[in-house]
């Protein structure tokens, strides 16, 4: 059953919400100078491939007992994506918390997740509008923006398959979005149409995932400059690369 748009719902509608489908507790995140409350899903993947198997209707997507097919185990890393903050979402926060608001610039991000580094950005005193296509990615974003004390951070479904008709934005922000090669065309073509003239779109992702082929896609219209930023941690090193991009007639 969908829900209202999240922007009507009250802390406790989207707690009681996220409680019916999720087992999560309240985390504690350092991102720079702030601290953040943060709902993380315990057991996360066990939970969310319980929430699939459950979703299942019918035998035909199942070909052995235990066993799901590769359609269920797609929808499995779609929903992973969305339930982790990444390292490059730490990395972007920062970059945008160390850029000055500009009075009247509105900030996109796209493929939010949890909303992160929208919350994130906005406690930085940017003017930032958060969406994603997930329900529940959408409610999780929303219950970030009560909980850390900026309710009026409009959190809002955006399709990247439909035309984008609304106010375009100054700025457009993304971390790890470009996972998936299905959606590189729908995804360019939305940048092109929801980035204002003479906006900055500002991706980061893990070095390690190789996406050549969308960065072919995005230089036809696009320009765009890479920083590299190495991170360190329990994990060993890691790099994560940020992206200015920008039209190319601009």
């Amino acid at each position: 059953m969908s829900i209202p748009s999240v922007m009507d719902l009250s802390i406790d509608e989207v707690m009681n919400i996220i409680r019916s489908r999720y087992d999560v507790e309240v985390e504690s995140v350092t991102i720079g100078d702030r601290i953040l409350k943060v709902l993380q899903i315990k057991d996360m993947e066990e939970q969310i491939l319980d929430k699939l198997e459950k979703s299942i209707t019918g035998d035909t997507l199942i070909k052995h007992p235990g066993e799901l097919t590769d359609e269920v185990l797609l929808q499995l890393m779609e929903m992973r994506w969305w339930t982790k903050i990444w390292e490059p979402s730490f990395v972007l926060a920062l970059f945008m918390g160390k850029m000055p608001p500009v009075k009247g610039q509105r900030v996109l991000e796209i493929g939010a997740g949890m909303g992160i580094v929208g919350v994130y950005a906005a406690l930085c005193g940017h003017e930032v509008t958060i969406s994603d296509i997930s329900e529940d990615a959408l409610l999780f974003a929303r219950a970030h923006t009560i909980m850390n004390g900026c309710p009026h951070v409009p959190v809002v479904a955006i399709d990247w398959r439909l035309p984008y008709t609304d106010r375009p934005f100054e700025v457009i922000i993304g971390s790890e979005v470009v996972y998936d090669r299905r959606t590189y065309d729908i995804l360019v073509n939305f940048l092109d149409q929801a980035l204002a003239p003479g906006g900055t779109i500002f991706l980061a992702k893990n070095r390690d995932l190789k996406t050549p082929l969308f960065f072919e896609k995005m230089v036809g219209l696009f320009k765009f400059k890479q920083k590299i930023i190495k991170l360190s941690g329990g994990d060993g090193l890691m790099e994560v690369e940020l992206y200015a991009i920008k039209r190319k007639d601009e």
